[in-house]
C-alpha cells in the first residue's frame, strides 16, 4: 500500500466515513457539530480544524512488534477528535501559550502550558495526567518542524486545543496512541506542515516514549495509516511499512467482536512490571542468542559487549550464517527458532548477574545497554518463555496470512483455521508471556462457548479487551450470551441500571475496518 502519502485532508464527514451506513454518519456529524459548539463555548471562536486518529483492534501478533516481528490489526471507528485554532497573544513578546480542555471536564480537567524554545514541553513521565499524551504529540511534531526549518518553530505559536475520545481508555485499544498520533497531527497541521504516514507514525512512535512506556509501533501505525477496507500487516523490518490484509469471502459472514473486560489496562502506569519488563526480556533473549549463536567476530558481539539488538535482528543474522534453507517459508523459519529458544535456554527464571555473565559484560553495563532510563521491577527474567512466545507469535501472524490467502496451513475451514491460531495466540500470551487476567481467561472461554471461533485478549493484556472472531448469523445471540454469563454476572445491578444499553454498546460491540488518522477543514454546521 501506499505509505508515502500525507494523512487526507477532508471537507466533510461524509467523506471520512465514505460506504457507511447513513446512520453512522449522521451519528459523527452530530458529534463534530458538539464538538464545534463546545469550542465555540470555551473559546469563543470556531476551530480552524479537526485532527482525528482512531483506536484499533489487533487480531494477532501480541507483544512482538517492538521484537521488529510483524502484526496484524486494524483501525476501528471509535477514535480522537482534536479542534484547533490559534489563540491570541497579549503581544508579540509574550510566552507562547497552549490551553488543552477536553469535552468532559469533570473527568479531565483543562491544562495550560507554555512553550518552552529549549525543551518543547515539560513532560513528567512519573505523573500519570491525561495531558501528557497531548504534549508527547506535540514534543514529536515540535521536533519535525525544527528539524524542517519551519517558519516560526522555534517560538512556538499559542494554540486553543479542544479534545473528545470514544476510544475507551485503558481496555487495550490504543486510546493513548490515538491522542498521541491526534496530537502529532494537530500540531504540524496548525503550522501548515504535512509530512507522510511513515514519517508521522515514526514521530508517533517517538513521542509515546516521552510518557515513559517503550511502545513498539504497531498502535501508532495502524493509526495512521489504517484503511476502511482492510485490516493491516504491518513490517517492522527492515524499515516500517504496510501491506492490506483483506479477509475472504466465507461461506458463513463473520466479524470480530470486541469485549472489555472492565479491568484496567493502563500499560504506562503498570509498565515497570509488565509492559517494560517484557521489552527488556526480549532484548535480553535477542543478546544471548546472538552471544550462543553468532560467529565470534560477528558485530553484535564485537568489543567485549553486546549491542542491543532485537529477536528480528537476531533472526536475520542467524540465516547470514548458514542456516537458511532453501524455499523455506516464513513460518517455518520462526518454528526452527522457536525450538532454538526452547533449547537454549534453562526454564527458571534468570538474574541479572546471571545473564550478565553469559554475556561477558558487568551488571553495570548491562544497566546501560539493555535498560538505560527504562524503569522496572522483577524477581526473575523470564527470557525462555518470552522469547518462545515472540517467535511463536510471529508465525502464527503469517500463518493467519496464509489462511485468508487459502495456502497451508488452510485446511479448507476458514473460521475454524482462523479461530485455532487466535486461540493458540490466547494460549501463548496466557502461558508464556505472562500477560493475559483471569477476566480475560474467563471472558474468552466464555466467547468459545457463546460460538466463537476463536477469542484471545488484544492490546498489552493485564485487563483490557479481548477480540473474538463470530458467525455474523450470531452475533446478535453472541452478545446476548456473552453479556448475561459475563457483564451481568459481574454486576448483577446492572440489569436494573437505566443506562444499561449505553454502557453494554461500549463495553461489548462488532468492528470492521475503518479509516486512518485524518485533518477535516471547512465543516459546515
Amino acid at each position: 500500500m501506499t505509505t508515502t502519502t500525507t494523512p487526507p485532508e477532508l471537507a466533510s464527514v461524509d467523506a471520512l466515513l465514505a460506504n457507511a451506513d447513513p446512520a453512522v454518519v449522521a451519528a459523527a456529524t452530530a458529534r463534530y457539530a458538539a464538538i464545534h459548539a463546545a469550542f465555540v463555548a470555551r473559546f469563543g471562536s470556531a476551530p480552524r480544524f479537526f485532527a482525528r486518529s482512531p483506536g484499533r483492534v489487533n487480531i494477532i501478533g501480541e507483544h512482538i512488534d517492538y521484537c521488529g516481528y510483524s502484526v496484524m490489526p486494524m483501525a476501528i471507528a471509535r477514535d480522537v477528535i482534536i479542534a484547533v485554532a490559534p489563540a491570541a497573544d497579549e503581544d508579540d513578546a509574550a510566552p507562547k501559550k497552549v490551553t488543552v480542555v477536553n469535552i468532559n471536564p469533570a473527568k479531565y480537567p483543562d491544562h495550560t502550558f507554555v512553550h518552552s524554545s529549549s525543551d518543547i514541553v515539560e513532560i513528567d513521565s512519573s505523573v500519570h495526567a491525561w495531558t501528557n499524551y497531548f504534549k508527547c504529540g506535540y514534543k514529536g511534531a515540535f521536533q519535525v518542524l525544527l528539524e524542517d526549518s519551519v517558519s516560526d518553530a522555534a517560538n512556538g505559536r499559542s494554540l486553543n486545543i479542544l479534545i473528545d475520545g470514544n476510544v475507551p481508555a485503558g481496555a487495550g485499544v490504543s486510546s493513548s496512541s490515538a491522542l498521541v498520533c491526534a496530537s502529532a497531527l494537530a500540531t504540524l497541521t496548525a503550522f501548515d506542515h504535512a509530512i507522510d504516514k511513515v514519517r508521522l507514525t515514526e514521530t508517533a512512535i517517538r513521542s509515546e516514549r516521552f510518557a515513559g512506556v517503550q511502545t513498539g509501533g504497531m498502535d501508532q501505525s495502524i493509526s495512521i495509516m489504517g484503511t476502511a477496507d482492510s485490516a493491516l500487516l504491518i513490517h517492522f523490518f527492515p524499515k516500517l511499512s504496510a501491506d492490506p490484509m483483506r479477509f475472504p469471502k466465507s461461506d458463513t459472514p463473520f466479524v470480530f467482536v470486541i469485549a472489555n473486560t472492565l479491568v484496567t489496562a493502563d500499560k504506562h502506569t503498570t509498565a515497570p512490571t509488565n509492559y517494560n519488563l517484557r521489552v527488556v526480556e526480549t532484548r535480553l533473549a535477542a543478546a544471548l542468542l546472538a552471544a550462543k549463536y553468532l560467529s565470534a567476530s560477528h558485530p553484535y558481539r564485537k568489543h567485549g559487549a553486546p549491542e542491543r539488538i532485537t529477536l528480528r535482528d537476531f533472526h536475520s543474522e542467524w540465516l547470514k550464517e548458514g542456516n537458511e534453507v532453501a524455499g523455506e517459508s516464513e513460518a517455518d523459519t520462526l518454528r526452527r527458532l522457536e525450538a532454538l529458544a526452547a533449547s537454549a535456554f534453562h526454564d527458571e527464571p534468570y538474574t541479572k548477574a546471571e545473564v550478565a555473565t553469559e554475556l561477558g559484560i558487568t551488571e553495570d553495563v548491562l544497566d546501560q545497554i539493555f535498560i538505560g532510563s527504562i524503569v522496572i521491577r522483577y524477581d526473575g527474567l523470564r527470557i525462555k518463555k518470552r522469547a518462545v512466545h515472540a517467535f511463536s507469535e510471529a508465525r502464527r501472524v503469517f500463518e493467519f496470512r496464509d489462511v485468508c490467502a487459502l495456502k497451508a496451513p488452510y485446511t479448507g475451514d476458514l473460521l475454524k483455521d482462523l479461530g485455532d491460531l487466535m486461540n493458540a495466540s490466547q494460549k501463548s500470551c496466557r502461558e508464556d508471556f505472562n500477560c493475559s487476567c483471569a477476566e480475560i481467561d474467563e471472558l474468552t472461554a466464555i466467547a468459545r462457548s457463546a460460538g466463537a471461533y476463536g477469542s484471545r485478549l488484544t492490546g498489552a493484556g493485564w485487563g483490557g479487551c479481548t477480540v473474538s472472531l463470530v458467525p455474523e448469523p450470531i452475533l446478535g445471540k453472541f452478545i446476548e450470551t456473552v453479556t448475561e454469563e459475563y457483564y451481568y454476572k459481574k454486576n448483577p445491578a446492572l440489569r436494573e441500571n437505566p443506562n444499561r444499553a449505553t454502557l453494554l454498546a461500549d463495553w461489548i460491540f462488532a468492528s470492521k475496518p475503518s479509516a486512518g488518522a485524518a485533518v477535516l477543514r471547512g465543516l459546515s454546521f
